[in-house]
């Protein structure tokens, strides 16, 4: 063993392991979890998401359709 390998070792018994982190007091309650996060996993809800988000598609989708027809003249809402 070199003099620089012994002096290693004696470092590292030498060496204080970090203390542990310390946490925050648990005597505060915790508040839960908003609404909206915990209905994330709800079948149900996430239906009624979908059904709305596609009313929204289908009525930007017939905004869309109007402003073309009535720059266009297609007739596809009738004059």
């Amino acid at each position: 063993m070199s003099a620089q390998d012994a002096k290693k070792d004696k470092n590292a018994a030498s060496a204080k392991p970090a203390p542990a982190a310390t946490t925050a007091p648990t005597g505060a309650p915790t508040a839960p979890p908003p609404a909206w996060i915990d209905d994330a996993s709800n079948p149900r809800r996430q239906l009624i998401a979908k059904i709305i988000f596609v009313g929204v598609c289908i009525y930007v989708t017939m905004i869309w359709l109007l402003a073309l027809d009535q720059t266009f003249h297609w007739g596809i809402f009738k004059p």
